[in-house]
């Protein structure tokens, strides 16, 4: 076909330029092969969806003039589909850097989320009586996290895909060793501090800052955290309903200290500080006929309070550890949210 072609421009006495067209064309059809490939392996990865619409186009368009006939590329060129082609090509590779680099700030703000946890831990077992060679692991893991988390602040200045990617990566295997290390320290710290199975060591409890913690309305000594309150009220205002009072709210968030002053290593009844979901602000004491089991009070209760985003829990059932119809909490407390 290219000699039938040659044969016939070289008739129009146009030998060298016929050359020039056949090497343009080549041109373009190996540009055209490499953005269709550049198309494939840009789905999903590219912040602008509407840089490969216009990348399909300018293929469609170039295969367009490939199919044409040598002498309507003579009168025509090659050169206007060739620029396009590779403005979209330029358009399509800088939004892959874009969305590249977006994955490296993703896992960096992830990373520091887990930072920010286990940093927190670190810091709150420090001198209760968890083994040093546990809180070490962490700590190097924390090393190892800071010098990769420089490393991709350096990277995000790069266009080339492959070292972002590869800082993408690097920072999320980071983040899970820490999240690893950061949990065998709470778990090691727990299983110190929380004798009972349904219990959790949390480095928060009794701490939670007052931002987070909202009044109770109708018990305005009371607190619990802010996110659950509105299902209190709700649950409030149907127990109003069917009894004709608010529900009577003996206990509430307890400070670090309230916990500790309640516990009694001897007794079952309050957990040790750190352990308690009434330092999260999870959980609340009832009464008002609540607090004995089989009332008419508490089977409302029992029925009807995870409608709103309560329950009685497992340890606190008749048969449970510790019988405690008067406790109930948040939905939340036992998800570890």
């Amino acid at each position: 076909m290219i000699i039938v072609t040659l044969v016939v421009v070289l008739a129009m006495g146009g030998g060298g330029f016929a050359w020039f067209v056949v090497a343009e064309t080549d041109d373009l059809a190996t540009q055209t092969a490499a953005a269709e490939e550049l198309l494939a392996t840009s789905e999903g990865k590219v912040t602008e969806q509407s840089t490969r619409a216009g990348l399909s186009a300018q293929i469609a368009e170039a295969r367009s003039v490939l199919d044409e006939s040598v002498l309507t590329r003579l009168t025509t060129g090659t050169g206007d589909a060739r620029e396009s082609l590779e403005a979209a090509t330029d358009a399509v590779e800088a939004s892959m850097v874009e969305f590249a680099r977006g994955r490296v700030t993703e896992a960096r703000d992830s990373l520091a989320a887990a930072q920010a946890r286990a940093e927190k831990i670190y810091q709150a077992t420090e001198g209760q009586g968890v083994d040093d060679a546990v809180r070490a692991r962490l700590q190097a893991a924390l090393d190892t996290m800071a010098a990769a988390d420089t490393a991709a602040d350096t990277t995000l200045s790069s266009e080339d895909l492959a070292e972002l990617a590869r800082a993408a990566d690097e920072l999320g295997t980071n983040r899970s060793v820490v999240t690893v290390a950061t949990e065998a320290l709470s778990d090691a710290q727990d299983a110190i501090t929380c004798p009972a199975p349904d219990q959790a060591w949390d480095p928060d409890s009794g701490k939670v800052p007052s931002s987070a913690l909202a009044e109770i309305p109708w018990a305005p000594t009371h607190f619990v955290r802010a996110d659950v309150l509105p299902g209190l009220i709700e649950l409030d205002a149907a127990y109003r309903e069917a009894f004709g009072e608010h529900l009577t709210i003996n206990s509430s968030y307890r400070t670090y200290e309230s916990q500790a002053s309640l516990y009694d290593p001897s007794s079952p009844i309050a957990a040790p500080p750190g352990c308690s979901n009434h330092g999260l602000g999870l959980a609340v004491d009832i009464g008002g006929g609540v607090e004995t089991f089989d009332t008419e009070q508490y089977t409302w209760l029992k029925q009807n309070a995870e409608t709103y985003g309560w329950t009685h829990p497992d340890f606190a059932e008749p048969g449970g550890r510790v019988p405690e119809p008067w406790h109930w909490e948040s939905v939340l407390a036992r998800a570890g949210l």
